[in-house]
């Protein structure tokens, strides 16, 4: 079993070191995790900071990355021979404006998988319950629709990413706005996301975050993830979305129950941005 997406105390928003939540992991039977600590990059916004030590320091300085990626590879080797491999990943939060938003070593770093993910829209962040009705205020359903799938095709297309984390993200609130109308406005953009996703070997996750929120279905919901699957997207991870040591593995047996039920039948683990596929459990 493994879970893809997980925020040690790096994150801003999370709390829990990264030997906390391999210790939680190995209780949990996890054979595989992979961290990937937020890193944003818009710099209006006040989020573009990572933890390190006490401290808070910009997302672009190579100071923090140095420091994550040697005690990554550190708990790899402390927990390997307990069973639990370590991957060092990132979630990377796509805007248009990404150049000079990344730290200089970022293209030099030896990670094992990239996540994108979009979670503003003209720099709101769709995904903070204090922020988010003010971005959908200013758009019908089908105009957010058009705006997130746009960011979401430009991201695809950097070629910077493996994997796109929580696809229909702006389902966390969006659904309280719109109603069930939410649940339709991916229909027009999927072939043209599938395309892109193809032509630069892109994946996607399950994301079991909303579980945890008292929703009935993952990110994305069941009908985008069959879509997929009949589109032909093969490469597909499962992550949590931990942001504490308690919930490492949340939610990962019901995301394969999913998986397994729209006709999937292996799921993949990444080793130097290479994607190795391996039977669902």
């Amino acid at each position: 079993m493994m879970d893809y997406h997980l925020h040690p105390n790096y994150s801003i928003d999370a709390e829990g070191s990264i030997e906390s939540f391999c210790k939680m992991a190995i209780q949990g039977g996890l054979q595989e995790i992979a961290f990937t600590t937020h890193l944003d990059t818009d710099s209006s916004t006040d989020d573009c900071f990572v933890n390190v030590k006490g401290r808070r320091v910009s997302t672009r300085s190579n100071l923090w990355l140095e420091e994550y990626e040697s005690e990554v590879r550190t708990a790899d080797d402390t927990y390997k021979d307990q069973g639990l491999r370590v991957r060092l990943g990132v979630e990377v939060d796509y805007i248009p404006e990404m150049d000079g938003a990344l730290p200089e070593r970022f293209y030099a770093t030896d990670f094992d998988l990239i996540l994108g993910s979009t979670h503003l829209i003209d720099h709101i962040a769709i995904s903070a319950s204090d922020r988010a009705e003010h971005a959908f205020s200013r758009y019908t359903a089908p105009e957010l629709g058009e705006k997130y799938y746009t960011l979401l095709l430009e991201a695809i297309e950097t070629e910077l990413f493996d994997i796109l984390a929580h696809l229909d993200l702006y389902r966390r609130f969006g659904q309280i706005f719109y109603g069930e109308e939410i649940h339709e406005i991916w229909k027009p953009h999927l072939k043209t996301i599938v395309q892109a996703m193809k032509k630069h070997n892109v994946g996607f996750e399950i994301n079991t975050s909303p579980l945890r929120r008292k929703q009935t279905q993952p990110m994305p919901e069941e009908n985008i993830v069959r879509a997929l699957k009949e589109f032909g997207i093969t490469v597909v991870t499962i992550g949590s979305d931990a942001h504490s040591p308690a919930d490492v593995g949340a939610g990962i047996h019901q995301a394969s129950a999913l998986l397994k039920r729209v006709g999937y039948t292996h799921i993949f683990h990444f080793e130097a941005r290479k994607a190795i596929k391996r039977p669902i459990w």
